[in-house]
């Protein structure tokens, strides 16, 4: 899962993140599997910004597909996913070919 690779980064807060995640009802929002989280977990993450983590790999064409988590007043909102140039996603890569990226 998209989630778990961008929670194999080391960023503050990451556990509160994966505990929320854990204890989500998760619903797709749109064609490219973008998904909505409704946590019942009472912990709240201390994110430094409204995305902490994100993840980028290349489509089947070279364009590039993005993975943001978004985080909201300490709660984990949405995994957002979608291709540089809007396009429809053609072939999702291989969650191993997704690179990690923590803002500093």
């Amino acid at each position: 899962m998209l989630f778990a690779r961008l929670l194999s980064a080391n960023f503050l807060d990451r556990d509160s993140l994966a505990q929320q995640i854990a204890e989500s009802t998760v619903t797709e929002i749109d064609e490219n599997g973008s998904l909505e989280f409704h946590s019942r977990s009472n912990v709240l993450a201390r994110v430094k910004m409204r995305v902490p983590v994100s993840a980028e790999a290349n489509d089947r064409d070279d364009i590039p597909i993005s993975v943001l988590l978004h985080v909201v007043d300490g709660r984990v909102t949405e995994l957002e996913i979608y291709k540089a140039d809007g396009s429809r996603i053609q072939e999702m890569p291989a969650i191993e070919s997704f690179k990690v990226f923590v803002p500093e």
